[in-house]
């Protein structure tokens, strides 16, 4: 038994003194280091390829473009959305300041002058061709800052008005406008 030991023994240390390592553990630790920074590397190399790869490839990346055309188109649509309804709001404000009416020998520009601080002062009548251009503007008092109202508002009339024949009066709060009709 003591032979077999001793045979283990001599084996064991022929083995140990064969190995080069064992002797120098400093390189033992630098070769170890080395080896792992190479397995990181090779690692990190090939997810990055992976993840190269699948960015490169054209199907997703038409993808990626379609998503981002749908992204924005909604904001244009969205943006489209806001600009109409703000016009409606602006639309509805407007329209209780200035309107047209037809009667059967002329047409009434009728403004109504509360918002224009009740003055006939405020309202400019032009007229360019066959357009008639009213403009409105007057100052509103809010209870943080003053606003400023201008309104314009242009009608364009066939060859059947006079526009150098237009009369302005004043009817209470509103200021009337009188494109008379040639017949």
């Amino acid at each position: 038994m003591d032979e077999n030991n001793n045979y283990e023994n001599r084996e064991h240390h022929r083995y140990h003194n064969d190995c080069w390592l064992c002797d120098h553990p400093v390189f033992k630790h630098i070769i170890t280091a080395l080896m792992v920074f190479l397995g990181a590397y090779l690692a990190f190399y090939t997810v990055t390829d992976w993840h190269f790869k699948r960015m490169m490839d054209p199907a997703m990346q038409m993808r990626r473009i379609e998503r981002k055309m749908l992204h924005e188109q909604k904001q244009i649509e969205n943006m489209y959305k806001r600009n109409m309804e703000r016009g409606m709001r602006l639309e509805e404000q407007t329209a209780g300041y200035i309107r047209a009416e037809k009667r059967p020998d002329a047409y009434e520009i009728i403004v109504n002058l509360r918002p224009f601080d009740n003055s006939d002062k405020n309202v400019e009548v032009r007229t360019d061709g066959d357009t008639l251009i009213v403009i409105a503007a007057g100052e509103k008092e809010t209870r943080n800052h003053d606003k400023v109202i201008k309104v314009i508002q242009q009608f364009t009339f066939d060859d059947e008005v006079d526009l150098s024949a237009i009369t302005k009066t004043r009817r209470g709060n509103n200021y009337i406008i009188t494109v008379p009709i040639i017949k």
